[in-house]
């Protein structure tokens, strides 16, 4: 599996060789304006041949599995509740994928409120209002409506 790169703020990436650790920062402005998924071959100086994918989003995204729940208000003034599990989270927003027994007929568009606990020590409970920015199937991709930069708590646990 190809290791994820982040773009610097100076369009390059920084390649580690996953063999030796030796790292070699590199140039990438040809790749930034490609849609498709890009892939960099980098051989290091060790002789050792890995691949990067190059990550072209804001903010770092981690990959997690949490259980949670959604409240939905409906135009009508009704609400639906369901389950969720939150498959990856970012400080800007998050993916999560519906159980097939809870479908809703979401749009792009909707907000929704998504509550869960984190898996950290104290299973810290996160509750976000968030905007639906995309929908695959079951799996929804979601932005919080107010991006708290300073959210101590999910910033903590991005990063361990």
């Amino acid at each position: 599996m190809a290791e994820k790169v982040f773009i610097a703020n100076n369009d390059t990436v920084k390649l580690v060789c996953p063999k030796c650790g030796e790292s070699k920062t590199e140039k990438i402005s040809e790749y930034l304006n490609m849609h498709e998924a890009v892939r960099l071959k980098h051989q290091c100086g060790c002789g050792y041949l890995h691949t990067a994918l190059l990550e072209r989003r804001k903010r770092y995204r981690k990959t997690v599995n949490l259980s949670g729940e959604y409240d939905y208000s409906l135009a009508t003034g009704r609400s639906a509740k369901g389950a969720i599990t939150v498959k990856d989270i970012s400080r800007a927003g998050l993916g999560f994928q519906m159980d097939k027994d809870e479908r809703q007929d979401f749009v792009v568009g909707d907000q929704l409120v998504l509550k869960f606990h984190l898996d950290d020590e104290q299973k810290t409970l996160i509750r976000k209002e968030v905007i639906i920015r995309n929908i695959r199937g079951l799996d929804v991709g979601v932005e919080f409506s107010s991006v708290d930069l300073y959210d101590r708590a999910l910033g903590l646990y991005m990063f361990t």
